[in-house]
C-alpha cells in the first residue's frame, strides 16, 4: 500500500497551488490579471500591448504581387529593424477578374486610364474578408510601398492615448486604441476632421512633417491655425485621399466589405473608404486619424517605371524619397543595419536633423476643443 510521505504532501499542495495561481490569475493569452488591491495603471498596461510587434492588433499585412520581391524585400527589412511582424497579401491584377465579378456598378469607361484600380479594388476586398472570414479582432492593412517612421512604436503609443480620450474610454478596453472606432486612417495624403470639434494634441512633435513639406491635399480647419503647426492632432476623420495604411477592426472590416463590395462602388478603393469615413453609403461608420499622417510611402532608387503598380511612370531615374515622415525607416535601413543610433531626417531643414533613437521621446498630448466663438 501506497503511503504519501511529508514530502511528497508537500509537493503535491505546491502544485496544486501553481495550477490555481494560473488558472485564476492569468487572462486566457498569457497576461497578468490586475490585482484589485495592486493596481496597475491602465494606460501604462495598453501602451506595452501596442509596444508588442504587430503595434497591439492582431495582425499587420501588407498587400503586393509576389513577383515584386524588391518590395517584399524592402518591407521585412524595415519590419525587422523596427521590431514589428508583416504577413502578406496576394495583390490582384484586374485581367484576372472576371467581368461577372466586377462591383455592380462599375463603369469601364470611367477607369479606362487607369484599369488597375479594379485590382487594386479586389485585393481590398480579399483582404477584408481574410480579416471576417478568420475573425481577426483588428488588422493593419498596408500597401507594399509604405514607409514608417523608426519611432513607429512611440508615436502610436501616443496616438492610441489619444483615441481613447477622443473616445472617453474608461478602464481597460479590448482594443489599446479603444473600442468604439472602425477604422484607423493611418497612412493617407490629406484628410479633415468631422463631427465635435475635439482633438488630442501631442505638441511639439518632431516627428510632425514641418509645413514645407507637407503633401497633404487637405488638412483640418485647427492645422490651419499658425500655432498648431508642429503639433500633431488627432480626430474623428473624413474625407481622406490615398490608403497607404489603415487599421480596421472586425466590426470595421465586416462593414467595409458590406459598403464596397456587397453593396458595390464606381470608385478607387480609397475613395470608397473616404465615403464610408464620411458617411455617404448608408453604413454608420467610425473613423479616427491624425494629422499629419502617421505612416507614409516611399520610393526605392532607380527607374520611376518600377515606382507604382497602378500607374505607369517614365525611365527617369531618381534617388530613394519618402513621403510625409520625418524620421523614414526606409531611408535609415543601412544606419539601422550598421547598428547606429543616431538617425538622419528626410530633409535638412527640419528642427533636428538628427537624432538618437536610444533617447528620443514623443510628447504627451491633450484634449483640445477649439473654441467655436
Amino acid at each position: 500500500m501506497y503511503t504519501l510521505t511529508s514530502r511528497r504532501l508537500t509537493v503535491a499542495v505546491l502544485t496544486v497551488g501553481a495550477v490555481l495561481w494560473f488558472s485564476y490569475f492569468r487572462n486566457g493569452d498569457g497576461s497578468w490579471m490586475t490585482s484589485a488591491t495592486n493596481p496597475i495603471d491602465p494606460d501604462a498596461l495598453l501602451d506595452s500591448r501596442i509596444r508588442n510587434s504587430s503595434l497591439g492588433f492582431q495582425k499587420i499585412f501588407a498587400i503586393g504581387f509576389k513577383e515584386r520581391t524588391d518590395k517584399h524585400d524592402a518591407i521585412t527589412l524595415a519590419a525587422s529593424y523596427t521590431g514589428l511582424d508583416i504577413d502578406w497579401l496576394e495583390g490582384v491584377r484586374a485581367a484576372d477578374i472576371p467581368p461577372k465579378a466586377y462591383p455592380a456598378v462599375w463603369t469601364a469607361d470611367k477607369h479606362r486610364d487607369k484599369p488597375a484600380e479594379l485590382g487594386s479594388w479586389r485585393a481590398h476586398m480579399n483582404a477584408l474578408r481574410h480579416i471576417v472570414e478568420n475573425k481577426i479582432s483588428s488588422a493593419v492593412l498596408m500597401e507594399d510601398d509604405s514607409d514608417w517612421d523608426v519611432n513607429i512604436k512611440a508615436q502610436m503609443v501616443e496616438f492610441g492615448r489619444g483615441t481613447r480620450a477622443l473616445q472617453g474610454t474608461e478602464g481597460v478596453p479590448l482594443s489599446p486604441y479603444g473600442d468604439s472606432w472602425d477604422m484607423l486612417w493611418l497612412g493617407h495624403c490629406g484628410i479633415n476632421s468631422r463631427g465635435d470639434p475635439k482633438f488630442y494634441v501631442i505638441p511639439n512633435d518632431l516627428t510632425v512633417t514641418p509645413r514645407p513639406h507637407q503633401n497633404e491635399f487637405v488638412r483640418p480647419p485647427l492645422a490651419e491655425d499658425p500655432n498648431f503647426e508642429s503639433h500633431r492632432l488627432i480626430f474623428n476623420a473624413d474625407n481622406a485621399i490615398c490608403s497607404w495604411a489603415m487599421a480596421f477592426s472586425y466590426e470595421g472590416a465586416r462593414k467595409a466589405l458590406t459598403a464596397l463590395s456587397y453593396v458595390s462602388i464606381d470608385e478607387p478603393v480609397d475613395l470608397g473608404y473616404n465615403f464610408l469615413c464620411t458617411n455617404l453609403l448608408q453604413i454608420p461608420y467610425t473613423c479616427l486619424s491624425s494629422h499629419p499622417s502617421i505612416m507614409g510611402t516611399w520610393a526605392q532608387r532607380g527607374s520611376a517605371s518600377r515606382d507604382s503598380d497602378i500607374t505607369d511612370g517614365d525611365d527617369t531615374w531618381h534617388e530613394a524619397s519618402s513621403r510625409s515622415l520625418i524620421y523614414s525607416t526606409m531611408l535609415n535601413i543601412l544606419p539601422l543595419a550598421n547598428n547606429k543610433t543616431t538617425i538622419s531626417a528626410t530633409w535638412d531643414d527640419v528642427p533636428a536633423p538628427k537624432i538618437d533613437i536610444t533617447t528620443f521621446k514623443i510628447p504627451s498630448g491633450y484634449l483640445y476643443t477649439p473654441d467655436s466663438a
